[in-house]
C-alpha cells in the first residue's frame, strides 16, 4: 500500500491541482495539458459566461523546472497537522494515529489511495472527517473543511504513510517499478490484511476492526517478516 514513494510523482499532482491543469497525453512535442481561463477579456466569453479551455504543451524540462516550487514536501517526517480544523472546530487526532482502530485506519488508507487515482477532493474530506474528531473522539460525516485543510491532511497523512514505512518495513514494501495502482486493487489489498488477522476467522473480524491501528499493523509487520523468512528457507532448501 506504498504507491507513489517517489516525491516527483507527488509533485506532479500538486502542480497539474494547483495550476488547475488537466493532463491529455504525451506527444513529441511535450505533455498536452489543458487549463480553464477566467470568463472575462480574451480568455472568455463576457456576453455568456462560458470559460474557455486553452491547450499548452509543457516539456519535460519545463515541468522540472516548475516542480522545484515543490521541493518543501522532499520532506513529510514530522509534519504538524493543524490541531483545530473544520467549520465545526474538530480536533486532531495523535499525529501518529495511535488510538486510532484499524477499521478506521483502513478507510483513511483507502481514501488516500483513492485521491492518488481520481484526484478529488471528496477522498481527502472523507480523510478528514476520520482525522478530526469532536472533543469526545466521534468521527463527523457533515464537518466542512477549507481546501489548505484538506491538503494539510494530504500532507499530514503522506507523513504517517513515511513513519509506517520505517517502523514496519516488512509489510510496508516500496511499490515495484512500473507498477501503477489500480482503483480495482485497493479493495483486495485491504480483504488480504484483514484476512491475515482473523486467519479466515470471521467471528474474529469486529475485534480486528476495533483493534488499534498500531497494534494491528505490528502483527502485519511480523507476519510479513515471518512470510519473507519463510521464503528464504524454502530457497536455501531448493
Amino acid at each position: 500500500m506504498s504507491t507513489f514513494q517517489d516525491h516527483t510523482v507527488i509533485k506532479c499532482y500538486l502542480l497539474a491541482r494547483f495550476c488547475g491543469l488537466t493532463v491529455h497525453k504525451y506527444t513529441r512535442t511535450g505533455w498536452k495539458c489543458s487549463v480553464k481561463c477566467d470568463e472575462s477579456g480574451e480568455n472568455g466569453d463576457a456576453k455568456t459566461g462560458k470559460v474557455r479551455k486553452r491547450v499548452l504543451y509543457i516539456s519535460a524540462a519545463e515541468i522540472l523546472s516548475l516542480l522545484k516550487n515543490f521541493d518543501f514536501i522532499d520532506s513529510f517526517t514530522d509534519f504538524r497537522p493543524l490541531q483545530v480544523a473544520s467549520d465545526v472546530q474538530l480536533k486532531a487526532v495523535n499525529s501518529l494515529l495511535h488510538e486510532i482502530s484499524f477499521y478506521d485506519y483502513l478507510n483513511i488508507e483507502k481514501n488516500y489511495q483513492l485521491f492518488m487515482l481520481k484526484q478529488e477532493d471528496r477522498f481527502l474530506l472523507k480523510m478528514a472527517q476520520l482525522m478530526y474528531r469532536t472533543a469526545g473522539g466521534s468521527a463527523s460525516e457533515t464537518a466542512k473543511f477549507e481546501p489548505y485543510e484538506l491538503l494539510g491532511v494530504f500532507m499530514w497523512f503522506s507523513s504517517v504513510k513515511e513513519y509506517f514505512a520505517a517502523n514496519f518495513p516488512h509489510f510496508f514494501r516500496p511499490a515495484r517499478e512500473g507498477g501503477e495502482l489500480r482503483r480495482e486493487d485497493i479493495l483486495p489489498a485491504m480483504q488480504a490484511q484483514i484476512r491475515a488477522l482473523t486467519d479466515g476467522d470471521v467471528t474474529k473480524l469486529q475485534a480486528v476492526y476495533n483493534t488499534d491501528c498500531w497494534a494491528a499493523l505490528t502483527e502485519l509487520d511480523n507476519k510479513a517478516r515471518e512470510a519473507e523468512e519463510f521464503k528464504k528457507r524454502n530457497r536455501q532448501n531448493s
